[in-house]
């Protein structure tokens, strides 16, 4: 998947009509799913990339 596309269903979870408890769920694997594809692509020391993942994981904690 592309950052675009980790951008595009972040934005899609946040905006969807769920309960904070089950965002929080979807957030956390859409984590689990960028860490896996960024430690494969060698993106892990991509800004943008690094960017992305903080701002996930920040809403992800305050939820």
């Amino acid at each position: 998947m592309t950052l675009t596309e980790y951008n595009a269903k972040y934005e899609y979870i946040i905006r969807s009509n769920i309960s904070d408890r089950q965002k929080a769920l979807k957030l956390a694997d859409l984590m689990t799913d960028m860490e896996g594809h960024l430690n494969e692509a060698g993106e892990h020391q991509n800004k943008e990339a690094n960017a992305l993942y903080r701002k996930v994981s920040l809403l992800s904690n305050l939820l």
